[in-house]
Formats: C-alpha cells, structure tokens, sequence
C-alpha cells in the first residue's frame, strides 16, 4: 500500500516520513515537488493517499491536486496537504477541490498523529471490508474466511507471473480473462480499493508495468486483510 510524500523541502519530507512509517502500513514514494510526483502517477503510481506541501516550485501543491482530480483514475485517491500556509483562503481552496484533510509543519508529533488517525479513519476503513462485515456478507466464520484469503494469495503467487507473460506475448484476451478472475476474487473478499484499481488497469491493457504493479497491491491487499483477520480472531489459548 503506497503513500506519496511530496515536498521541497527535504527536511520535511523526511520528518513526515518517518512519523507514517511508525504506522508500519505503508510503502512510502517521495517526490520533491508537484511535477516529479505528477511524473510518478503519470508513469503508473497509484497510491492509496498523497500528503503534499502546498507552496513548490514547477507544481504547487493545489496545482497538483487539481490535475489528479481531472482524472478519472486519480480523482479518489485521498490528498492531504501539509504546509506552514495556514492562511484562510488556501484551506478553504484546499477543502473545495476536494483534500480530506491539512497538516500543519512544522510537525508536532502529538498533533499531527492525531490529524492522520482523524484522516485515516475517513480514507484507509474504506480501502476493505471490515473482516467481520465480509464474514457476516458470506455467511462464514473467521477460519473459513482465513482459508479464503489464504487460497486467493497462493492464486497470486501464481497468478501474476503468468497473466505477465501473457501481455508481453501479446495474449491480451487470455490475460483480461485472469484479471476479471482476481477481480472476482477481490470483490468477494470486500478489497474494494485493488478492485477498482484492477479496473483501471484492464481497461489500460496491454500495459504490462502497470498490472504488474497493481497485481502486487493486491498481494498485500490480501495479506494486510489476513492480519486484520487475526487480529481480531480470539487467542487459542483463551479458548481452552
């Protein structure tokens, strides 16, 4: 799961670096300003959440929210902006194009962790299901669910290496007809984010890089939704 920092101020960056990383959900991607980070996306990034600085050279913070928001593949990724312009009329521009939330820096720990959670609670629940909303949907328990889980990653595993090779020998149709399987796969165990993220990517098809890399989002889509799982599954130990 990718989160893009973008910032031209390589202290700062670094700084909100090293606060999302204590989270240990995300692969964070840097960028130094608006244009390498809209580089990023027009190569392929599809991150689940972008913080960003307002105020940069060659793209400013707004000027990058409002060309994701033209694109249709773009448009819901949430954005987060983080600045020290904390004047009225940036946040209110900020907030009418469609940003989820804004940090202030420099970063104070405390406050700031408590922005991101605020943030988090209203993006990343959305990313999947809640394990216990799917088991009720299917009407299964946590280990059946588990079992599922479990039998979509090893599909995976071996999945991805072979719809690969099909799109670089140029089988678009036997490769599509493989990504609307895991795209099944991925509706039936409520991953709705790498669901709609393979939608984007079969209607790009033959772009290999791309499904790829949306293929190993869903990997760990499939693993983070396993931990969930047993996390909230009760210990063995105080079944006995």
């Amino acid at each position: 799961m990718k989160a893009l920092i973008v910032d031209d101020d390589v202290v700062s960056r670094i700084a909100l670096m090293d606060l999302l990383s204590v989270y240990g959900i995300f692969d964070l991607v840097e960028a130094e300003d608006g244009a390498a980070a809209w580089d990023l996306l027009a190569a392929g990034l599809h991150p689940v959440i972008v913080f960003c600085d307002v105020r940069m050279p060659r793209m400013s913070g707004i000027a990058l929210l409002e060309r994701m928001k033209a694109e249709a593949a773009l448009a819901q990724v949430p954005f987060v902006l983080v600045s020290s312009a904390s004047d009225r009329d940036t946040v209110l521009q900020a907030v009418t194009l469609g940003a989820v939330g804004y940090i202030l820096k420099p970063l104070h720990a405390a406050e700031a962790r408590a922005h991101l959670e605020k943030i988090f609670r209203i993006t990343l629940d959305k990313l999947a299901e809640d394990p216990a909303s799917t088991m009720r949907r299917l009407n299964i328990g946590p280990d059946r669910l588990a079992a599922y889980l479990a039998a979509f990653g090893e599909q995976l595993l071996a999945g991805r290496p072979a719809i690969v090779a099909l799109l670089e020998a140029g089988e678009g149709a036997d490769a599509r007809l493989r990504i609307d399987s895991v795209h099944t796969g991925c509706m039936t165990l409520g991953l709705w984010h790498v669901a709609s993220q393979l939608d984007t990517a079969r209607r790009g098809l033959p772009d290999v890089r791309t499904v790829a890399m949306v293929l190993g989002e869903v990997s760990e889509s499939v693993r983070r939704q396993l931990s969930r799982l047993r996390a909230g599954m009760p210990d063995e130990g105080a079944l006995a």
